[in-house]
């Protein structure tokens, strides 16, 4: 195969039409892996009573089990990669749907080690490792989409929207979480308000099956398959061909990964468990963080459209370095407001990271090999610093007793992980290869 520049543009018809579905698909799709992997941190305490029993290490378990689940969106990735990159990005995330269905209808209908003992935290992760290699190439795939869908100048701004409605989702997360704890009962929530909330997540990944069935594949993908570049073994092809962007997808998602999970999903848990705010006053602090994060997450897409990526992400990298753990400081005393304030400054940063990011990594890759490229590298790296941040979190707040040690382990990881940030190429509003 050999390297061609060949640009894979859209007539401006191609483009409009696109577009409008590529939104509607990053307004619905990306709701529902982020309600919930944030939903199962947000309601973190009650699982850990239900599954586990409650006792002083249970939350050592609870996200375990999270973790765990974590270890198998590298599968997840390898699978539905190859399946995005040889049969299409519709099929691929119709199917990843689906599963995402089953698993957290399964998680709301398990019973509880009261009643069956420890197969209950046995079902749990069983259905957490269903839902972890479901989601492989879920997010991803709707960042390719959009990508492959938008004019190039404006490729930063509708890939950020992605980013935006992961926190539609986490906002849902912790809104729901917030509105059953502050008025039910402890009894009953434990009972089968924590079910009620899953089920809701259930739904949502099943009305999105017959709307992902709806689209029409990408321009870029279906110019492929005309041309015949389309390979037999796209995972084999993007490691031999495009070993950087894989390396630059892995060091970028890992600072956007540690950064999201600590500064953003972990902070109620923190504030409840650490700091000891009642947990409803915790949960409502996140939903104002989100809401926020929401509106500036579009904003810095547009920024990195104008101004670059390379540009953009350097300076939030500095400021993720320079300020996690000071406001997480702001976290440990002081008046709600400082307390709010040190939530919403921790989550900027790292939303903002998340929005350039949502751009950056897919234009690293050519078309043939894209999904699956992306996938890998965004999924081994959500896998080991993300999955594992707040497990990581809780061990060295146990093991050292310094309770800003969350925030030193972010910041140590972003700092070994940014001078990769040299190897990426500028590719903001720049035509996208169809091969290397």
């Amino acid at each position: 195969m050999t390297r061609t520049d060949a640009p894979v543009e859209l007539s401006a018809a191609e483009q409009r039409g696109s577009s409008r579905r590529s939104m509607i698909i990053a307004a619905a799709g990306t709701i529902i892996e982020w309600y919930d992997f944030s939903l199962y941190i947000y309601v973190a305490p009650v699982l850990t009573r239900v599954f586990f029993g409650g006792n002083e290490h249970s939350l050592i378990l609870t996200f375990g089990v999270f973790a765990a689940g974590f270890l198998f969106r590298p599968i997840g990735a390898v699978v539905f990669g190859h399946l995005g990159d040889r049969v299409g990005r519709k099929n691929t995330l119709v199917i990843s749907a689906g599963l995402m269905a089953v698993a957290m209808f399964g998680v709301a209908a398990l019973p509880s080690a009261e009643s069956i003992g420890v197969a209950a935290g046995i079902g749990l992760l069983l259905f957490r490792c269903l839902a972890g290699f479901s989601v492989g190439a879920e997010y991803t795939g709707i960042l390719v989409f959009l990508l492959e869908s938008a004019p190039a100048h404006r490729r930063g701004f509708a890939t950020s929207w992605a980013a935006a409605n992961s926190e539609v989702g986490a906002l849902l997360a912790v809104g729901v979480a917030t509105l059953f704890s502050a008025n039910l009962s402890t009894e009953a929530l434990d009972s089968w308000g924590w079910r009620l909330t899953f089920v809701i997540g259930g739904v949502l990944a099943a009305v999105m099956i017959p709307l992902r069935n709806m689209l029409e594949e990408t321009v870029v993908f279906r110019r492929c398959q005309e041309s015949g570049v389309i390979v037999k073994s796209p995972v084999r092809e993007v490691l031999r061909r495009q070993p950087r962007a894989v390396l630059l997808a892995f060091a970028i998602s890992t600072v956007g990964s540690v950064s999201y999970f600590l500064n953003i999903s972990y902070v109620p848990t923190f504030l409840d468990s650490v700091v000891h705010l009642a947990q409803t006053s915790a949960l409502l602090l996140g939903t104002l963080a989100a809401a926020i994060i929401i509106a500036v997450t579009p904003l810095i897409g547009y920024v990195s459209d104008r101004v670059g990526r390379r540009p953009t992400m350097l300076v939030i990298a500095f400021v993720l370095v320079v300020t996690t753990v000071p406001f997480f400081a702001t976290l440990l005393g002081g008046s709600t407001t400082v307390v709010l304030l040190g939530t919403v400054a921790l989550a900027v940063p790292a939303a903002a990271w998340s929005a350039v990011a949502a751009a950056a990594v897919p234009e690293q890759f050519a078309a043939v090999g894209r999904f699956c490229g992306m996938a890998i590298g965004y999924n081994v790296a959500t896998t080991l610093f993300g999955g594992l941040s707040p497990l990581i979190a809780t061990l060295l707040l146990e093991a050292t007793g310094w309770r800003l040690a969350p925030a030193a382990y972010a910041t140590v990881v972003a700092l070994a992980v940014l001078p990769l940030l040299l190897l990426m190429r500028e590719t903001a509003g720049r035509p996208l290869p169809d091969r290397v």
